[in-house]
């Protein structure tokens, strides 16, 4: 059997060592995989992508998985259907889950999920090619990872379109599995919703200013759509549409996301080009 004899590591990134993974750990003790598993959490390392190579370079695993603390697991299949396509298929570098909001989720928070792009991706009943595998949750093989170098620990934010981008320039393919989900909780108010903007707008001027042939540019209208280098000409043009668009279609988190994103561009602007203010480690 194709999936006999494997090891599969499961690298949990956590911002401390308090953060909780009891839920998710209960979700990997019901899978039924063919395999054996290891989970490796690793807190109190940033950025995460270097969280997640110090978990990789402690894996034993030939199949890395790598899953953010907040995740839960759609279904008790879930870590085969990762695992199976890297095993069959040489050309695939990288599988990833449908990301879903949890049934639970607020009203607020299914608003949030339906006007923000890229907060879900649609569960597809086939092997789908994608452009980009999100390191919420992502599989890869443990060759293939450290072949491509790993994630980026220059840039603390992106490190997943930068991968996904190596991979493909590798020649590999990045694919959705099948009936794969997992379920991952959106900012379940406006004080979130700031926080979670502010980092990102934060983020990409750390990276443009920094490290600016990193940044990647991951389509709106989601991973199927390719992630590539743009100009900042385009991406302020795109930038502007959407913000115009946000107001003519009445959505008021998209339309104040991309508001907050602006000041704290602005700021990052300000602190890493003006202030001179030295990048973080």
């Amino acid at each position: 059997m194709i999936m006999q004899n494997l090891l599969v590591s499961i690298i949990i990134p956590c911002k401390d060592d308090k953060s909780s993974i009891a839920g998710l750990r209960d979700d990997i003790a019901r899978q039924k995989p063919p395999f054996d598993t290891e989970v490796i959490k690793v807190g109190n390392i940033s950025p995460a992508s270097r969280a997640r190579n110090i978990g990789a370079k402690e894996a034993n695993g030939e199949i890395l998985v790598f899953i953010d603390c907040d995740i839960r697991l759609g279904n008790d299949s879930f870590l085969a259907n990762l695992a199976r396509p890297l095993r069959e298929c040489k050309d695939i570098g990288a599988t990833c889950s449908s990301i879903r909001i949890p049934p639970d989720s607020s009203r607020f928070q299914i608003r949030y999920a339906r006007e923000i792009p890229h907060c879900e991706s649609p569960i597809v009943k086939k092997l789908t090619d994608v452009s980009e595998a999100s390191s919420a949750c992502c599989a890869i093989c443990r060759d293939t990872f450290f072949k491509i170098g790993g994630f980026n620990e220059d840039i603390i934010r992106g490190e997943d379109s930068l991968l996904s981008y190596q991979l493909r320039e590798a020649g590999y393919r990045i694919v959705l599995a099948a009936d794969t989900w997992c379920y991952h909780p959106q900012p379940d108010n406006l004080i979130e919703l700031v926080k979670t903007q502010f980092r990102n707008g934060l983020g990409v001027c750390f990276v443009d200013t920094f490290h600016p042939d990193l940044n990647m540019d991951v389509h709106p209208d989601g991973v199927s759509f390719c992630t590539a280098r743009k100009t900042k000409l385009a991406r302020i043009r795109r930038f502007v549409f959407s913000l115009l668009g946000a107001v003519f279609r009445g959505r008021f988190l998209l339309l104040s996301a991309k508001l907050i994103y602006m000041v704290s561009y602005f700021q990052g602007i300000c602190k890493y080009r003006i202030l001179k203010s030295p990048p973080e480690n």
